[in-house]
């Protein structure tokens, strides 16, 4: 038997198998890679509402002291996850919204450090914005709701900024951002967050322990949801931050819980 005619089909195979391996080795980075740019996304995203909800209550002496540490943690968020997609941005469509991104952070920066007036708080609420716009396009090109656990973790995730983004116009309409485009945004938030919940209360995988919390949270919900859409008939401020900080924290748990039966899932799969 010729031996060079066993080395042929050795060879091929072994360059078929390197292929494979090499081919596995691409794919987990570029998940691994989307996982980052995807929480980088999520914390800017939420910290966006954060931020500006913060500021107002700051400077309409309300919770002060509170929110002057939500500020500071909203800023040190904004930090991290902007090193986070300098780290893992490799299109040029992620480096230019990096750019774009630590520009508006930079520029929201300066604008806390500044005396208050209409126009710094008109520039957070466009800031906000502009941190929230950017960190959807990000989302939007890395998540992948490939699964009903992929997709439960990130309502639980999208629900949380909800109820920033709810009383983050809630603040700003007391210091007299009184558009009627911010009352509705504020009403398509609540209808938002109405439609995570109806998912959260459709899951059948909770414990006992985080079925309480569900429970909680629907109570909590019932009432806070009326404070919400009463923006226009009276100012509560210190209640309505008080409700949407019991909430998060709730959500906290339950994005907790989805984290880990997701992650739980992935390792079964390798």
């Amino acid at each position: 038997m010729n031996i060079h005619h066993i080395r042929k089909p050795l060879c091929g195979v072994l360059l078929l198998l390197l292929g494979l391996q090499a081919g596995f080795a691409h794919a987990a980075d570029k998940r691994n890679r989307d996982q980052h740019m995807l929480d980088a996304a999520e914390t800017i995203k939420q910290y966006s509402q954060e931020a500006a909800k913060a500021y107002f209550y700051q400077q309409q002496h309300v919770r002060t002291a509170q929110a002057i540490r939500d500020l500071e943690d909203s800023l040190t968020a904004f930090d991290n996850a902007i090193k986070e997609l300098n780290r893992y941005a490799k299109d040029e469509e992620d480096k230019n919204m990096l750019q774009f991104l630590a520009f508006t952070v930079d520029e929201l920066k300066q604008t806390t450090s500044e005396v208050y007036n209409e126009e710094n708080g008109a520039l957070m609420l466009d800031y906000s914005d502009s941190l929230l716009e950017g960190a959807e396009l990000i989302e939007h090109k890395h998540a992948k709701r490939n699964s009903y656990k992929e997709s439960m973790l990130i309502t639980t995730e999208d629900m949380a900024f909800l109820l920033e983004r709810i009383t983050k116009y809630y603040i700003a309409f007391r210091a007299g951002f009184r558009d009627y485009n911010n009352v509705m945004q504020l009403q398509q938030a609540v209808k938002d967050f109405e439609s995570g919940l109806a998912e959260i209360n459709t899951y059948k995988g909770y414990p006992k322990s985080i079925k309480a919390r569900v429970r909680k949270l629907n109570a909590y919900w019932k009432i806070a949801k009326k404070f919400y859409l009463g923006i226009e008939k009276g100012a509560l401020p210190v209640i309505v931050s008080s409700s949407t900080d019991h909430m998060v924290r709730i959500l906290d748990h339950l994005r907790d819980y989805h984290r880990k039966i997701l992650a739980a899932g992935n390792r079964r799969k390798r």
